[in-house]
């Protein structure tokens, strides 16, 4: 979920006595257990009225150096309806993204049949917490593989300084292409039609795994980027990059139109509102921004004043902060009076702060309200309902640092994406944007589309879909109904199937 590296979550303990090995040479550290025992399971769920059987699959698939050595066996789950034809049947490889987050979230919040028990709107529920049937999962229409990266979940790397091989861009894209290939292999799924579901930092991985995997002879047929990213350079503001401001611009006024900040009898909906804000955004703020110091004191008040009327800030507020207004500034400012805070991953969720002074925050309340009713049902799932015996901690935000980034400018895999979408002119791409979202916001997305190069009839193989929610949709009810809907509907057009 998170794009900021969260502190480590668990440690690795040994299943079994093993036999002694061999010293490891000078710096380098002893090989660890890596290996969870594999377990399938049967289950039935009711979607749509009828009975649906299905098997699950929680298991690794080892990765191996060149030599053949194992070093890393990643986790998965994977979801197989009984009965379907391999060849017709689409298989979804899901992940979540951090980088550093283990796949719970995905997992547990929309694809698997099974989901942590959110109330309706998203917001924290009373414990304690136990994984309820998902009306909503993707298994009616395809089946679902969700896999942890290395270190993270139950995926475990042999050695500590084995981190360098994996902890990176093009390193993880890397580990991901062999995961998908292992296990098509060993499933005998060559057949399937493949679809990629990515979250967060997961539209990074996505974006470089589908090219990744069309290098290696897998033809990918879609790509589901659910409230993903695909470059740093619309997220990371620093001098000379207003590309960031202008991405978050329409999210941050999407939440202040939420928190009554601006009037809804004006703008009744926020959809049609985050158009207009985006339109100015594009056309007015943009350029303004682009002439920095150049603008005269007029221009400046005009874009200030429209700036406070979208954001519900103060106007002297824009023009102290020199018409750039921060997402972390604002989770502060829009609430301030009223002595909250907003959530980063889902702007209509808040948190009581003990005073109403200071530009930082004490902790992000949308964060907080996904946390334990994830982390308490996955582990409660995974060890009930799925039979997985282990020693193993569940680690749901492992330590992945140092993350190794291109030399010379921001992570980005949109070039492998373009790339693909030009070479595969049966590839399709479905964005999936909620409106609230203030970690990798609607616009941020669109500008990087913009920026592809792609000829009309290829751009018309990318769509987006919006939903009146934050980074983790589905974690409201209406939410996860149309993203289900959405990504059904996206499979069966890309596969040219009726619904």
């Amino acid at each position: 979920m998170a794009l900021c590296q969260p502190p480590p979550g668990g440690r690795t303990r040994p299943q079994t006595q093993t036999p002694a090995a061999a010293q490891p040479a000078e710096g380098e550290s002893k090989a660890v257990p890596t290996e969870v025992a594999s377990s399938v399971t049967k289950h039935t769920l009711s979607v749509n009225g009828a009975q649906m059987a299905y098997t699950a699959t929680a298991a690794q698939i080892p990765i191996r150096s060149d030599t053949g050595e194992v070093e890393c066996r990643m986790f998965y789950v994977a979801y197989t309806k009984d009965g379907a034809a391999p060849d017709q049947r689409p298989v979804t490889f899901a992940f979540n993204g951090g980088p550093g987050s283990a796949s719970l979230f995905v997992h547990m919040g929309a694809l698997g049949p099974k989901r942590a028990p959110m109330n309706d709107d998203g917001s924290l529920p009373k414990p304690p917490y136990t994984a309820v049937d998902n009306s909503e999962t993707w298994l009616d229409f395809t089946d679902v593989v969700c896999i942890d990266a290395p270190a993270t979940g139950y995926s475990r790397l042999a050695k500590k300084e084995l981190g360098a091989k994996y902890f990176g861009v093009t390193e993880d894209v890397t580990a991901f292409t062999s995961f998908v290939t292992g296990w098509l292999k060993e499933h005998k799924r060559w057949r399937s039609p493949i679809f990629i579901a990515g979250e967060s930092y997961g539209g990074i991985r996505g974006s470089g795994l589908c090219g990744s995997l069309f290098s290696a002879g897998v033809a990918v047929s879609g790509f589901i980027s659910i409230s993903g990213t695909s470059n740093y350079l619309t997220l990371n503001a620093m001098r000379g990059n207003d590309a960031s401001y202008i991405g978050f611009l329409p999210s941050m006024a999407a939440c202040a139109w939420y928190h009554n900040k601006v009037s809804h009898t004006k703008y009744k909906d926020v959809g049609d509102f985050v158009t207009e804000v985006t339109h100015w955004a594009d056309t007015t703020y943009a350029p303004a921004l682009q002439l920095g110091d150049g603008n005269t004191e007029a221009q400046k008040d005009k874009i200030a004043t429209q700036l406070s009327g979208y954001l519900g800030i103060s106007k002297k507020y824009c023009l102290g902060s020199n018409l750039k207004i921060g997402t972390f500034q604002f989770f502060r400012e829009l609430l301030r009076d009223e002595g909250l805070v907003i959530g980063r991953y889902d702007g209509r969720l808040v948190g009581k702060e003990e005073t109403s002074e200071g530009a930082g925050f004490t902790a992000d309340p949308s964060d907080q309200a996904v946390n334990a009713p994830f982390i308490s049902s996955v582990n409660d799932y995974l060890e009930g309902d799925l039979a997985v015996k282990t020693d193993f901690t569940y680690i749901p935000s492992g330590n992945v640092r140092p993350w190794k980034e291109p030399e010379g400018g921001y992570a980005e895999t949109a070039s492998a994406l373009s790339a693909l979408l030009l070479a595969n002119q049966n590839f399709r791409v479905l964005y999936c944007c909620g409106y609230y979202d203030l970690a990798c916001p609607l616009n941020a997305t669109r500008f990087t589309v913009n920026h592809m190069g792609l000829d009309p009839a290829t751009r018309s193989h990318v769509a987006f879909a919006y939903y009146p929610a934050g980074h983790m949709m589905y974690i409201e009810k209406s939410s996860r109904k149309k993203l289900h809907d959405d990504a059904a509907s996206f499979v069966y057009n890309t596969l040219g199937r009726s619904n």
